[in-house]
């Protein structure tokens, strides 16, 4: 049954039990005309007595004393029968010719209320109705309505592709992807407590360049289960790619744990030697290498494939640190290094956009994409100070991965393209609203100083 159905009936269903808990007293039996019929009756009859007391005390057959007593006794007779709620209360005088049937049922009638047949229908009636009404009219319920819908046709979908039974929807299930990724995210969240759907549901994510959400997530995939390695490294590597190459103290703390438990997990491993040689520490970055070079050769096996390529990231990560000491000594890059000087404008036009928050990324990337061979990651707030541009160098100390960097691409004859743009968010992934250059094509064929000098312009808006 469509669950749109099921809730309207459950709705009605709940409305109508608390409408009769409400009309409770207006659903009983009325009890009025029979309740003064009795009290009339009682009063007839509590005036035939005191009119024969008043005739034996005329006739000196009793005194005065025990007059009184008999007409309070037949007082409070009368009213215990008539409810003392509503009784009229008797003067201890000797007026009871003041005390009538009719103040007495007008005394009743005072605490009694209207309930005919037609009031009770139409409030049983109207107050489901407008309690309907309210829910649905205090805003706007269509996008629950469209979970909903979406829910009862692609629900068991989103499960199949959460608990690993399918690895691809049906291509009927993608005509609605909006519908689809609704149904995974609440999915999600009715199986909160279940990593392995967090972590698909990051893999989705990521499918659709969503890098944020897919990282938080990773992030709750492994606070759930720290202890699983593949989550720990896929969270850690996530980490490490969308903040530009470097590892923050959770990446850093998920691969300490998986190499604490498993010392030759070489996922960990390898990103540790990256982390390290990215944030300059090359000795520990050789380190890592040579551990995963002893594990491979252990290995049975033809591996020499694969200790190439550690072999290649070795050489880059002393070149690295080559270049970093010529610089540190003598103020300027090795001849060897090639390094891109860039000066980053912004359009006058677009100042009044920028926040104190925004974040600045400059990188150098092959045309044909790719990850970037180098990257500059600033506070936007440089770019703001600087009257005439603001001045960054790019070289291999910026790379990403240490087997791809800048002078390696210049030396191959790699299409290379510069690209500025100001993050709103602080992701390295764009998003609508980030303010970006035009891609600018570096031409550094003929560029024999070792050092390029560009400059670009960030003049738009992302939608």
């Amino acid at each position: 049954m469509p669950t749109l159905v099921i809730f309207v009936a459950l709705a009605i269903l709940l409305a109508i039990i608390l409408a009769i808990i409400v009309l409770m007293p207006w659903l009983r039996v009325d009890r009025s005309a029979q309740n003064d019929q009795l009290i009339a009756l009682n009063v007839e009859v509590f005036k035939e007595r005191l009119e024969e007391l008043k005739a034996d005390f005329n006739a000196g057959a009793m005194t005065e004393s025990e007059f009184k007593t008999q007409k309070t006794e037949l007082e409070r007779q009368l009213l215990l029968a008539s409810d003392d709620k509503n009784s009229v209360v008797l003067n201890d005088g000797l007026k009871e010719e003041s005390f009538s049937s009719e103040q007495l049922l007008k005394a009743k009638r005072e605490q009694q209320f209207t309930r005919s047949s037609k009031a009770r229908l139409t409030l049983l009636i109207c107050v489901p109705i407008l309690m309907i009404l309210g829910y649905f009219l205090a805003g706007d319920r269509s996008p629950v309505v469209n979970l909903w819908q979406a829910q009862d046709k692609v629900g068991q979908v989103a499960d199949d592709l959460l608990t690993g039974k399918i690895d691809a929807p049906p291509e009927w299930a993608t005509e609605d992807s909006v519908g689809l990724m609704g149904a995974i995210q609440t999915n999600v969240h009715h199986h909160a407590h279940d990593p392995m759907r967090w972590m698909r549901l990051a893999d989705i994510l990521l499918a659709f360049e969503a890098n944020e959400q897919a990282m938080e997530a990773q992030a709750r995939a492994y606070r759930l289960a720290p202890e699983d390695e593949n989550i720990a490294v896929s969270y850690a590597q996530t980490n490490f790619f969308t903040s530009g190459g470097m590892l923050d103290a959770s990446s850093r703390k998920a691969l300490e744990g998986v190499l604490q438990k498993n010392p030759e997990h070489q996922g960990a491993q390898m990103l540790m030697a990256m982390g390290e040689a990215r944030s300059g520490n090359y000795q520990q970055a050789q380190a890592w290498v040579e551990r995963l070079k002893a594990g491979i050769m252990a290995r049975e096996g033809d591996h020499s494939e694969a200790l190439n390529s550690l072999d290649e990231l070795s050489r880059n990560i002393a070149q690295q640190q080559q270049a970093s000491l010529s610089a540190a000594n003598n103020g300027t890059a090795a001849a060897s290094t090639q390094t891109v000087a860039v000066t980053v404008t912004l359009n006058p036009s677009l100042t009044p956009l920028l926040a104190p928050s925004d974040i600045l990324f400059v990188t150098i990337q092959q045309a044909s994409g790719g990850a970037p061979l180098a990257v500059k990651r600033l506070p936007a707030s440089e770019l703001a100070n600087a009257a005439n541009g603001f001045n960054i160098k790019l070289s291999d100390e910026d790379a990403m991965m240490p087997t791809q960097t800048l002078s390696k691409a210049m030396q191959q004859g790699k299409q290379l393209v510069l690209k500025a743009r100001v993050s709103k968010s602080g992701q390295a992934m764009q998003e609508a609203g980030d303010l970006a250059a035009n891609d600018l094509p570096l031409n550094y064929q003929d560029n024999t100083e070792g050092e390029l000098k560009v400059t670009t312009e960030i003049n738009k808006q992302l939608p």
